[in-house]
């Protein structure tokens, strides 16, 4: 590559925004080439997503330019940045499910004959972009019945586009968290695909907090801190503690497994080393017998012990999140039994399992569409599960009461935001939207704590607050059931793993059976479910 080719083909001047009292981004200056993908890091909070959709059009800056090629952009102009060549693939879903997929990724240019839609067009389009990613998906199909992953995997294809001789239209594309609920195979060829796009010539923008990513994917990264620019450096040449120490201006203690030992994990190692003859862990906090939903679920059974952190693992679409659902009472199709503290619940619903008061919380996948109220406070995201139990006679609320419980989780989760009662969620960024949704469940009145991808889209730091936050509840008796994808994260903080695939459990690894290798060959094996 000579000289020439590497004059930035995106550059963003002095670019500032404020929402409200916070402000997102100060004087940010980088610029961006043609034929390398280009990381943004830093903190949640840090301006990395603001900056990409500032670039996109999404956001107005309020003082700055974004220049394409030397022409500079209109500011806040979707479709201006659109038709110059920009593009962003959002962290958050950003699409209509109850379209197909070939409708969902033809939106912005349907192919028409006649005036009227040309299906069958439309139909081999979407193939041509989406089985780059993923072959098996049926574009035909509505968008909405696909898991979170292949979702994800269709709102990046849509940013591929292509013309009529095959090259892409997109000159650069913003990928913000892109892998954020893929399998380890399905980010690799997310990852081997923006390379090969690198390489035809575009600028990839990539925000993601997966330092492995960084490490594998990127050629550049430039580091945003409290909504200012830090540095540029090369990433052959960085390493990832200096890289850390530029996002967030200090050192963090690395996860180490074990550290965390929950009374089931100590009876393991016990009989292993031959100090015991039998597991005696005492009366599971959740008993699960039996459980299955059409398509989903097939005979799924576990005990869950007062502080055990039990990890799920498994390939996105093994059914993890599903079982959750069905757990907490959002399957209706469901059958089985479920015990919570020796309460049945299966079958009554998630309201009536909240006000049997059995302690049972949940931290879905997908805070944006399943976790959070965005058209309320953050003060009233904290405290629905727990308002009967806080109200005054006949139900009128205690607003000083609530005040002072919103103060005292807003302190111990750390969450940044302006306002306790004006600032709503989507003012919030990622990792704070993501301690929030676990400040409402993980409480001294919880006894069971579902936890599906809780660090999903956070950064580094804000992991080591959660991994703190997940094994003091343990420490303190809470039951936790935990979804990971990120191999580490599930081995460093599981005391049991139950691997799952095609809506059963395929094995338990306890022990120095947690490994890497061993969850991924249970996880891809043929479907031979085994009893807990």
């Amino acid at each position: 590559m000579n000289e020439t080719d590497r004059e930035p083909i995106l550059v963003a001047e002095n670019i500032s925004k404020r929402f409200g009292q916070t402000q997102a981004l100060s004087d940010v200056s980088v610029s961006f080439r043609a034929g390398e993908v280009h990381a943004l890091m830093g903190e949640n909070g840090a301006g990395k997503s603001t900056l990409g959709k500032v670039i996109a059009g999404l956001h107005k800056q309020d003082t700055g330019t974004i220049s394409l090629r030397g022409k500079a952009l209109k500011p806040g102009s979707l479709d201006g940045a659109f038709h110059a060549g920009v593009r962003i693939v959002h962290q958050e879903l950003a699409q209509c499910p109850n379209l197909s997929v070939s409708e969902n990724l033809c939106l912005h240019d349907m192919p028409t004959r006649r005036g009227a839609v040309h299906f069958a067009e439309m139909t081999l389009r979407a193939e041509s972009l989406v089985h780059q990613l993923d072959p098996t998906i049926n574009v035909t199909k509505p968008l909405g019945y696909l898991s979170p992953g292949r979702r994800q995997i269709c709102q990046i294809a849509a940013s591929l586009d292509r013309g009529a001789d095959g090259s892409t239209n997109a000159r650069v594309i913003v990928f913000d968290e892109p892998t954020s609920s893929l399998s380890i195979s399905e980010a690799t060829t997310l990852m081997n695909i923006t390379r090969k796009l690198a390489a035809d010539g575009l600028c990839i923008i990539y925000v993601s907090h997966r330092m492995s990513e960084i490490f594998t994917c990127c050629d550049r990264v430039s580091v945003l801190r409290d909504g200012k620019y830090v540095a540029t450096n090369v990433v052959a040449e960085i390493t990832e503690p200096v890289l850390v120490e530029q996002m967030i201006g200090r050192r963090i203690e690395p996860i180490e497994d074990g550290s965390h030992k929950s009374p089931i994990r100590i009876a393991i190692e016990q009989v292993a080393d031959g100090q015991a003859h039998h597991v005696d862990a005492g009366e599971p906090r959740l008993r699960v017998r039996s459980l299955n939903s059409p398509g989903k679920l097939n005979d799924v059974s576990l005990d869950l012990h007062p502080g055990e952190v039990l990890g799920v693992g498994g390939l996105v679409g093994a059914g993890r999140s599903e079982l959750f659902d069905a757990i907490f009472g959002l399957d209706k199709r469901m059958t089985g039994s479920i015990l919570v503290n020796g309460k049945e619940i299966a079958g009554k619903g998630t309201r009536a399992a909240i006000k049997a008061g059995i302690g049972l919380g949940y931290v879905p996948e997908d805070r944006r569409n399943q976790g959070l109220f965005f058209n309320l406070g953050i003060d009233e995201n904290i405290i629905t599960p727990i308002m009967p139990e806080i109200s005054g006679i006949g139900g009128i609320r205690r607003m000083n009461t609530e005040l002072d419980t919103v103060k005292q989780r807003i302190e111990r989760f750390q969450i940044k935001t302006a306002s306790l009662r004006q600032t709503t969620p989507g003012e919030l960024s990622g990792g704070n939207q993501q301690k929030l949704l676990i400040a409402r469940w993980m409480t001294q009145s919880t006894r069971v704590l579902l936890l599906d991808e809780p660090t999903r889209g956070i950064d580094v730091g804000t992991k080591a607050e959660v991994y703190k936050l997940i094994r003091a509840a343990a420490e303190d008796g809470l039951a936790i059931l935990l979804v990971s994808s990120e191999m580490p994260e599930l081995l460093a903080l599981s005391d049991r793993i139950l691997v799952m695939g095609e809506g059963c459990i395929r094995g338990e690894l306890i022990g120095e059976e947690m490994t890497q290798t061993n969850i991924l060959t249970l996880a891809t094996q043929e479907n031979k479910p085994v009893g807990v």
